[in-house]
């Protein structure tokens, strides 16, 4: 009768274990022989490896209401960067297969970032003009044989959102199927169910000594340590927020950002006779505020115990013509009325810095951008050597007006580049008083 593999392999660990039991202790022979039985059927039994599959399900595209259009994506597994379809192929609606991977078993992190804008033409009476909608999620999940981690990437519109900038949220779906049921798990040659039983000779146990006494070890009870006590929640300060349009209260939506925990946001209604109280652990923070047919503004604030902290913002309303509008042309800002100098003068003129309110309304409205200020001089208000210092004063001098208008000294890079790049010609008085400026470029970016 022809042997199986398997029963082949029961016979040959029996007669390893006859030729050796002679030359060895019996224990030895007995652990060694049922280790190696372990790996050898360990071996004809195939699990196959962990895999990871990772999707994308698309939000709705044309012909909703609102489309909204796919801008960028990042998706990273454990620290490296996944190599995934194009934006034309993941951006349509729909489930769209990003990745399908064989790994190792162990722990996964996958940290999704997702970037969405609004599809339709910019309008000043639009809530959501000039938005974009930088999501970031994470996820972690457990790899093992035999199961398919089947990962996918959610983002989604909640219409009922009090605020654009909570439109659109990011998540991630988790679940796992088996790929080899163990039930199903496939031996190596031959399908049989094994062998019959095999009775083992059973081998005497070793003699062994009898035990040594020793004399009795007294042992030092040390008392555990103590712990330090609890010095419980740390009382919260309180900051007053109060906003109007004119005299008069308006409503609008207040984020404030910083400290340990996320955004906070605080509505405020335009019957509100008194300031709305927000109690917050001490630290610093940023109050952003947005309200409808406004130009959105921001603080600075420090909150603490000790003292009450106040904010007050007289909102002033957005412009409706569009020469009195901020226009943004391949990263520049032209401002309506831009920032003036007179000849050998660091600080703007009085009355020509208006148009900054604007360009802290863009810098509200999308956190991901930065300022990099270029400032400039004419070719005879100084000396040569004196012009490089002059058009950087300039340039410090428009950032100050912005940090004092809220804006994080973080997000505002400052330089100066002399008379090198004229944008006129310096022959006139014209011409020199045009290139006594300061550009304002736009940065995306953390």
């Amino acid at each position: 009768m022809a042997y199986s593999s398997v029963q082949a392999l029961w016979l040959c660990i029996l007669a390893l274990i006859g030729a050796t039991a002679r030359a060895a202790e019996p224990s030895t022979v007995e652990q060694r022989a049922r280790e190696d039985l372990d790996r050898q059927l360990q071996a004809l039994v195939k699990t196959p490896p962990p895999e990871v599959v990772i999707t994308y399900e698309g939000l709705p595209g044309e012909g909703t209401a609102r489309p909204y259009k796919l801008l960028e994506v990042d998706f990273i597994l454990n620290g490296q960067p996944l190599a995934v379809p194009g934006l034309d192929v993941i951006s349509g609606p729909g489930i769209h297969r990003l990745a399908a991977l064989k790994v190792e078993e162990g722990s996964y992190t996958l940290v999704s970032r997702v970037t969405y804008t609004n599809s339709d033409s910019w309008s000043l009476f639009s809530e959501e003009s000039g938005f974009l909608w930088k999501m970031t999620a994470s996820v972690t999940f457990q790899a093992q044989k035999g199961l398919r981690m089947r990962v996918k990437v959610v983002p989604s519109i909640n219409p009922n959102a009090p605020d654009p900038r909570l439109k659109l949220k990011l998540s991630h779906d988790v679940s796992a199927e088996m790929t080899a049921p163990l039930a199903d798990a496939t031996l190596g040659e031959g399908q049989d169910a094994g062998p019959p039983p095999v009775a083992v000779a059973q081998v005497p146990p070793p003699v062994t000594a009898p035990p040594v006494t020793s004399p009795p070890v007294t042992v030092t009870q040390v008392p555990p340590p103590t712990k330090p006590p609890d010095p419980g929640p740390v009382a919260p300060g309180k900051l007053m927020l109060k906003v109007l349009a004119g005299k008069k209260p308006v409503a609008a939506t207040a984020y404030v950002r910083g400290g340990r925990g996320a955004p906070q946001q605080v509505l405020l209604d335009k019957a509100a006779r008194k300031p709305a109280a927000v109690m917050l652990p001490p630290g610093e923070y940023t109050v952003d505020v947005l309200s409808k047919g406004f130009l959105a503004q921001t603080r600075q604030v420090k909150v603490s115990r000790e003292r009450e902290a106040t904010v007050d913002f007289v909102l002033a309303p957005a412009p409706a013509k569009k020469d009195q509008q901020a226009q943004v042309k391949d990263a520049r800002v032209e401002l309506p009325t831009p920032p003036g100098f007179e000849e050998k003068q660091a600080a703007p003129r009085k009355g020509s810095t208006q148009g900054l309110a604007l360009l802290v309304d863009m810098m509200v409205r999308d956190e991901t951008l930065r300022l990099r200020l270029e400032g400039h001089t004419d070719n005879r208000e100084a000396p040569a050597p004196a012009r490089q210092a002059l058009s950087e004063a300039r340039a410090k001098a428009v950032a100050d007006l912005l940090v004092k208008a809220g804006l994080s000294p973080s997000r505002i890079d400052a330089s100066g580049l002399g008379d090198t790049r004229p944008k006129a010609p310096n022959l006139i008085p014209r011409g020199r008083e045009l290139n006594r400026r300061v550009d304002i470029l736009l940065v995306r970016g953390k």
